[in-house]
């Protein structure tokens, strides 16, 4: 398999596992410094982490004016961007390689 088509699904499969991480952070840090927000956002949703993703893609992390949460959330949100973009890279690689 071409190399072109290996790096990209590295980079994304990277990002993927990357991800839990960052989030976990994010969510450290909710816990530690805003306890009844995290309590707030994870009884909204059914799934676990699934109320702190739509808390993420919001902007409610913005009014709470912690800037180790922004920078953190910010963090995440760049970590995604780059695992859409291996995607792309991935997808656009895999139809452009010629089969051998």
């Amino acid at each position: 398999m071409p190399a072109l088509i290996i790096i990209p699904f590295a980079v994304f499969f990277a990002c993927c596992a990357a991800q839990f991480w960052f989030l976990k952070q994010v969510r450290d840090r909710l816990i530690d410094c805003h306890p009844e927000i995290f309590l707030e956002i994870e009884k909204s949703s059914f799934f676990p982490y699934n109320g702190l993703w739509r808390f993420t893609r919001g902007r409610r992390y913005k009014a709470l004016g912690d800037e180790e949460l922004n920078r953190r959330v910010r963090n995440l949100k760049r970590l995604f961007l780059v695992a859409f973009a291996a995607w792309a890279a991935y997808a656009i690689a895999l139809f452009a390689t010629p089969i051998q």
